[in-house]
């Protein structure tokens, strides 16, 4: 999404006990004499340096010493309440999918590889693909979801995905499998992305795979209804 955006290079920092000690005005002068930068962004609430001493404030007299420009990005909001990274990742794992959307002005989506899994949907007659699971990455809550599945070679399929644990089988390690529509072909070892339209019902424990197989039937169909509802452009689902 950043290239998208015509960004050439990003330099990825990970937070650690080193990165956490560089003083304020040690971060200034990384950024000014290393880096060689001359306009700095920064959100209104940014806070840098030791203890987050360093303040939107402080960037901006240190610019006036040191000649470059600072534009400072205020606070963005949606009827009265702020958008904020925080909020966003709350209503994901909530499951709140569709309002994560309006805030992020598109639909949450997660990109993994297609792993082996216990073969129980194939069984049942709606193979599933199992993504890995990546723990650094907000999943959505718990819940099944009318998803849409772009595949590597990027074509776009409507699909029913389950996060969770799959209490009918006792299971106890969290999944996220997509049953993609309309599809027949093998996806080990491929990158798929599913983005996250909306929630349509809960996880639940049946008590036969019998009736399992009745109720992702029903979430088909559900999702053959309800996937006219959203706007395609190219391979992805865009909000209108």
């Amino acid at each position: 999404m950043i290239r998208e955006f015509g960004i050439d290079e990003v330099i990825w920092t990970p937070f650690n006990y080193d990165v956490a000690r560089v003083e304020a005005e040690e971060f200034i002068d990384l950024l000014v004499n290393q880096l060689q930068a001359v306009h700095i962004v920064c959100g209104f609430n940014f806070r840098f340096g030791h203890k987050g001493r360093g303040s939107v404030e402080l960037l901006q007299e240190y610019s006036e010493k040191l000649g470059f420009d600072v534009t400072v990005v205020p606070a963005v909001s949606l009827e009265g309440q702020a958008i904020s990274s925080t909020r966003i990742r709350e209503m994901i794992a909530d499951g709140k999918v569709d309002e994560a959307a309006e805030l992020l002005g598109r639909y949450p989506s997660y990109r993994g590889t297609v792993v082996a899994g216990e073969g129980r949907g194939r069984k049942l007659g709606f193979p599933t693909a199992n993504l890995e699971i990546d723990p650094r990455i907000v999943l959505p809550g718990e819940g099944v979801y009318l998803t849409w599945a772009v595949l590597s070679d990027g074509r776009g399929y409507p699909a029913m995905t389950s996060v969770g644990k799959n209490p009918t089988f006792a299971g106890d390690r969290q999944t996220v499998e997509a049953y993609i529509l309309n599809y027949s072909g093998d996806l080990y070892n491929q990158s798929v992305e599913l983005q996250f339209l909306k929630k349509t019902r809960e996880i639940v424990r049946f008590k036969t795979a019998q009736e399992l197989e009745v109720q992702i039937a029903e979430d088909v169909k559900l999702a053959e209804e309800l996937i006219d509802r959203f706007h395609l452009q190219g391979n992805r689902i865009v909000l209108q």
